[in-house]
């Protein structure tokens, strides 16, 4: 996941009501989104949660996967637009040999599949700079036949984003926010953050800006529980659906400030159009 330089915040915070101040100090950032505070899991019991992976561009100690995704129909897997970005630059690039890799809980292991992608959608109104409409769909080149697949959250629905509803953020990202990624598949549970919480936490600058048309912070009070770099692109599940993306932030499992993630609600027509 994506993450921005950081500013204290606590000013900003205080003229929050109690219940709303979720976020204490900062911390020096970190630059991309493994899960941390969590459990092992695997895709037995997610199935439709999938690696994305170019061997050629990123090795093949763990596959190649370089973001996580989620499987919505047989042929269909829902990511982060900026998973195909170069963050330095802000523009596209190409991942050579992209794959997603299905029904692998170790990434350095070959159980599963490695299915080629034959194509990948990005958002029209995907803004890079802003992290808005941050949605990718990838065709893959071969269906998956009845393996489970998640239901998307509807367009404009807000039951799933109420403040304090439980989620749950997978993937094989930095599970400490030091550089150790995970090999395994790992998943934690984590709290929907006010709206308005979030914008505190990110007003704007070098900190982010946090839109709530398109965005939707989850996190801990204490925090200790997040998605961290390499989680980019997994999926945030709110009563077995998918509600969000892994996509920005700063820092990782840090009071401060909460992980952002891509607003389903807000793109779930633009994505079923190309299921």
């Amino acid at each position: 996941m994506r993450r921005r330089h950081r500013a204290a915040v606590l000013g900003l915070l205080a003229a929050l009501p109690a219940s709303l101040v979720a976020f204490g100090p900062a911390a020096p950032a970190q630059a991309q989104r493994r899960i941390v505070g969590g459990v092992a899991t695997t895709t037995a019991e997610h199935p439709w949660m999938v690696a994305v992976a170019s061997r050629q561009q990123f090795g093949n100690g763990r596959s190649g996967q370089f973001c996580g995704g989620a499987l919505v129909t047989p042929t269909k897997v829902v990511t982060a637009a900026h998973c195909f970005y170069d963050e330095s630059k802000g523009r596209r690039v190409d991942r050579p040999g992209l794959k997603v890799v299905v029904g692998r809980d170790d990434l350095r292991g070959s159980v599963g599949r490695e299915v080629p992608v034959q194509e990948v959608w990005i958002h029209p109104d995907y803004a890079f700079a802003a992290n808005m409409n941050d949605v990718a769909v990838l065709t893959l080149s071969e269906s998956q036949g009845a393996r489970p697949v998640i239901d998307l959250v509807g367009q404009g629905e807000v039951e799933s984003y109420r403040a304090g509803n439980r989620a749950q953020v997978y993937g094989w990202g930095d599970s400490t926010g030091r550089g150790d990624y995970s090999p395994t598949l790992r998943g934690v549970d984590v709290s929907i953050v006010p709206d308005q919480a979030c914008a505190q936490a990110y007003p704007g600058g070098s900190d982010g800006h946090f839109d709530a048309r398109g965005m939707v912070c989850a996190g801990e009070e204490k925090g200790g529980k997040d998605a961290c770099q390499g989680d980019s692109g997994g999926p945030l599940v709110v009563a077995g659906r998918l509600a969000g993306l892994v996509s920005w932030g700063t820092g990782c499992a840090e009071a401060a400030h909460p992980g952002v993630y891509t607003r389903i609600g807000a793109v779930s027509d633009a994505v079923r159009a190309v299921l």
